[in-house]
């Protein structure tokens, strides 16, 4: 609307027909658009027909679930749910190691509304829930890239715009990356934040920007992080693409100033309704994800361009492993079609030059230092380029404005672009261009080439058809065939790229994940049925880190990009599997389980291995394979310490049994260390299929061939009646099998194998032989420590009656997981309590009613001290300052936000009242008209006026 536009406005009394005349627009417009539900539903189908055609349940004993979705994500859906029903809290967990903040998991992971859908499955059908989720979200891909580009066309191709959204929602990208579930958001929320930035820049429509981008940050942050990044590009790059009768409809003055200014403030304002997930989400990265990874800043190129070109093919998988290139697929027909956008002269070499540039901007982060950037200045750890998505947006985009302008080009020009890509293609084959990469093994590239060549000059084919043919009927069919043909195509692709995925890091069975929880899920309701008080329980089986999660069992197990760096290394410490981002609990003995007070074990009705310290719970459970046992010596989650404890320091500790014996000493408060670890000091070592090479502090062992095995065994006589453990300090990790007289314990040292290892009970007298096998590269052990220990029962009780007399803290029934009431009766003053819940600042404990100073102990534990002799009241209670500060923040972003909103609606009707006030006169945003408000006068008037807004769109597309 142009500064003339007070010439259309109403009088005061004709509201009836005006309204009348927007239900009758309304109707036109939804009928115009109910197409795009094909966009939504065509996607849907062809993405369930891959799954199908790979025995996805109940058509086959497939699932969804691979690599991250398979080894956490669906076990946070599986807390998001009892969270929901009440089994949770949404601000801390103790389903995580030691316990932890949830929000920061929640932000990254769950925050999407379509997360809460799992609540409408039974427990039981948690993958169903995954999957309606992965095809809802598949579908909103396309409708939305379709609700995009029939924004954007005056008299939209309805058929192209279907297979355009078809090819956006199952472009590479899409398709690989489903098993993160939650990147999927920003994938379908990027068309409408792209549209809303237009409008903001054109028209100054601010509502839909600050909604879409603050869902956008609120569904996923760190994707959310990256759509920020492509709006500040887009926002420059829309200013350079288009002139002022484009950009600045209604003659603003200043207008580039006037609408970055707008862009950042309303930006700011997205942010700010985020607050309360973004903040939660810094909050739990400040736990020691930031230092996670060392950001590798080369000038180096990542990869070559010409295998860079190769990802434009279908069924170009390479792998998601940390040498993967971008997946930039996105249909044949997009690379067809772009080289006519770029070469019809009815759209301007401005828009062009400004799109190219654009293109080759994502390129040059691909290839560049600038991937960093964009991946928060942390190297992704496998799946590389999480952004490339937009780069698919862009090109399909292009092709979409080259399709608008098919019929300006010849068929020669087509032929020159298919031959192109035909002749690329033979020379990729001949020059061993590895397409597939899968585990360094080259698979045939059949797919790739061949279907590549015959889809091409199928497609050329039926371009120049379209081209030559006048009529518009069979001009309609023949498009209908083109996307029909699109469909095959994009199905194959996808199929090809879940096959190729499966093969690369392999599907887990419908089966695998439901029997497994579902068997253990009736043992863990008993359990919390027998004893309802709150304490730490574990389990000697796993299926992966995260099952405590979906079984509602307090344990130690856990693995989450929002990791809490301090409670992994203690863990490691104290002699369980814990690193980098995960912790297991392997390495589990009497002493480090009852110091972290696991009260029950969950253990195979097979394995004895817990029947010497333990009581086996008889008569209670049902299941019939596995049994619960009880630790009678478990100390409480709080408990009264020495202050000697603060002086204490692993790292003055060779073996994890020096750490653990000294650890009660200190929390004793006596001058000996108790030896409740005594090592074996009478074995013999020997070797076999390797050199050894030894001095004071370490000791290397060759082998003669890397493709043969070595070994290294150790043989002794056991002494006394006992349990014995193993363990041999080493400089780095190395997959070795270990024996016990001739049976295999499993792996040994490797990555989630660094931990104590129980040999078993050994009678005096006993003969024992460990062996470590190895190939390939040397073993190295460290040197002047002992590596086979046994626990004296006598010691051990002794030490853990001491502790158990202590002060402990006794937990009421009504407890929550982020709110713990109880008490505690001390015999001395100031008495330090000692807590293994993980240090976090967002925990206040109050001590008879008054808050006291909480400081971390063991560089990861909770502590505090009573002054005061006799019975105390103490409550934890758990809300980070950084919550109310983001939650503030959020109120006042949606309260500022609702405020404009309504003058917004305020000022219109001041606007439309007053004929002598312009829109361009208004201080910020207001729609260029509004149909509410329009006479049954102005009808024509309303018509010229959209048929000047669909000749802007076709300027700004280049359409005929």
């Amino acid at each position: 609307m142009n500064n003339s536009s007070s010439e259309l406005l109403p009088e005061k009394d004709s509201r009836g027909f005006a309204s009348t005349l927007k239900i009758m627009q309304n109707k036109i417009s939804l009928s115009n658009s109910a197409y795009l539900w094909f966009c939504f539903l065509v996607p849907v189908t062809l993405m369930y027909l891959v799954y199908l055609s790979m025995g996805i349940h109940p058509f086959g004993n497939g699932s969804v679930l691979v690599l991250d979705l398979n080894g956490q994500y669906v076990y946070f859906y599986e807390s998001l749910r009892n969270a929901i029903y009440g089994d949770g809290s949404f601000l801390y967990t103790f389903f995580r190691a030691l316990g932890g903040e949830y929000m920061g998991m929640y932000a990254y992971y769950l925050a999407s509304p379509l997360s809460y859908l799992v609540a409408l499955f039974p427990a039981s059908r948690i993958l169903e829930a995954l999957l309606t989720i992965i095809l809802i979200k598949t579908g909103l891909c396309g409708l939305t890239f379709g609700f995009y580009l029939h924004r954007h066309s005056a008299n939209p191709n309805k058929i192209m715009v279907v297979a355009f959204s078809v090819m956006y929602a199952l472009c590479s990208f899409a398709v690989v990356h489903q098993n993160n579930i939650m990147w999927i958001d920003s994938i379908f929320w990027l068309p409408i934040v792209t549209y809303s930035i237009e409008q903001l820049i054109k028209h100054r429509k601010y509502k839909l920007f600050v909604v879409s981008l603050a869902i956008s940050m609120m569904s996923n942050y760190y994707i959310g992080y990256m759509i920020c990044i492509y709006c500040l590009v887009y926002f420059f790059y829309y200013l350079l693409a288009h002139d002022s009768d484009i950009c600045n409809p209604h003659n603003e003055k200043c207008h580039t100033l006037k609408s970055f200014l707008r862009f950042a403030f309303f930006a700011v304002l997205a942010a700010a309704i985020a607050a309360f997930i973004i903040l939660a989400a810094y909050y739990s990265l400040s736990f020691g994800k930031n230092d996670f990874s060392s950001p590798n800043i080369s000038l180096k190129a990542k990869f070559n361009l010409l295998d860079f070109f190769t990802k434009f093919l279908p069924g170009s998988y390479d792998t998601v492993r940390p040498e993967g290139l971008p997946f930039i697929y996105c249909g044949m027909l997009s690379v067809i079609l772009a080289p006519v956008y770029f070469m019809t002269k009815n759209i301007k070499s401005r828009e062009k030059i400004a799109t190219l540039a654009l293109l080759a901007f994502f390129v040059l982060c691909f290839i560049s230092p600038l991937d960093l950037v964009w991946h928060g200045f942390q190297n992704p750890n496998w799946l590389n380029h999480r952004y490339s998505f937009m780069f698919c947006f862009i090109l399909l985009v292009v092709g979409y404005k080259g399709f608008g302008n098919l019929r300006r080009v010849n068929e020669k020009f087509i032929l020159a672009i298919c031959a192109f890509i035909v002749l690329f293609v033979c020379v990729s084959e001949k020059l061993d261009f590895e397409t597939y990469v899968v585990s360094n093994e080259k698979l045939s590239p059949i797919f790739t080439v061949w279907f590549t060549v015959a889809i091409t000059i199928a497609l050329f084919a039926i371009i120049c058809l379209i081209i030559r043919t006048r009529n518009r009927k069979k001009r309609e069919g023949i498009v209908a065939i083109l996307a029909a043909l699109v469909c095959i195509e994009v199905f194959c692709n996808s199929l090809t790229m879940v096959v190729q995925f499966d093969s690369d890091v392999v599907y887990s069975s419908y089966s695998g994940y439901n029997n497994f929880i579902g068997d253990l899920r009736p043992v863990v309701k008993e359990l919390k049925e027998y004893d309802s008080s709150f304490y730490r329980a574990e389990k000697k089986i796993h299926r992966k880190y995260n099952d405590n999660m979906a079984l509602g069992l307090r344990g130690l197990s856990n693995s989450t990009s929002t990791l809490n760096a301090s409670a992994i290394k203690f863990l490691s410490n104290m002699g369980y599997t814990s690193r980098s981002h995960l912790s297991q609990y392997n390495g589990g003995t009497p002493v480090n389980d009852s110091l972290l007070g696991i009260k029950y074990i969950i253990d195979s009705k097979e394995s004895d291995r817990l029947v010497n310290y333990f009581n086996k719970i008889e008569n209670t459970f049902t299941s019939e394979k596995y049994d619960v046992y009880k630790n009678p010596y478990a100390l409480s989650i709080a408990y009264e310490v020495s202050s000697d404890l603060n002086d204490y320091s692993f790292d003055d500790h060779s073996t994890y049994f020096e750490k653990l014996n000294a650890l009660v000493g200190a929390m004793q408060g006596t001058n000996d260390t108790p030896e409740i670890f005594k090592p074996v000091n009478n074995y013999s070592d020997s070797y076999m299929g390797c050199d050894k090479i030894s001095n004071y502090f370490r000791t290397t062992y060759e082998p003669f061939n890397e493709t043969e095995k070595a070994t290294v065994t150790y043989s002794f006589v056991a002494d006394t009646a006992a349990e014995y453990f193993f363990y041999t300090p080493t400089e780095k990790t190395k997959d070795c099998t270990l024996y016990v007289n001739g049976s295999s314990l499993g792996n040994y040292l490797g990555s989630n194998t660094k931990h104590i290892f129980s040999l078993g009970w050994f009678e005096k007298g006993e003969s024992v032989t460990v062996k470590i096998e190895f190939k390939e590269d040397s073993l190295v052990l460290k040197g002047a420590c002992d590596y086979i220990w046994y626990l004296d029962r006598t010691v051990f009780e002794e030490s853990f009656a001491d502790l158990l007399d202590n002060s402990q803290f006794i937990i009421d029934e009504n407890y929550k997981e982020d709110h713990l009431t109880g008490t505690i009766k001390t015999d001395k003053a100031n008495t330090m309590i000692l807590s293994t819940i993980a240090y976090d600042e967002g925990w206040n404990v109050y001590v008879d009613g008054k808050q006291v100073e909480t400081y971390q102990t063991l560089d990861a534990l909770i502590a505090f001290d009573i002054e005061k002799v006799g019975e105390h009241s103490v409550e934890f209670r758990y809300m980070p300052k950084i919550y109310i500060l983001g939650a503030a923040l959020s109120i006042i972003g949606i309260c500022t936000f609702a405020i404009m909103c309504c003058t917004d609606y305020v000022l219109k009707r001041t606007v439309f009242a007053n004929k002598q006030l312009k829109i361009s006169d208004t201080p910020w945003v207001l729609e260029d008209f509004d149909e509410e408000y329009l006479l049954k006068s102005d009808i024509e008037k309303v018509c010229e006026l959209q048929k000047k807004e669909n000749q802007e769109n076709k300027e700004e597309n280049g359409e005929n």
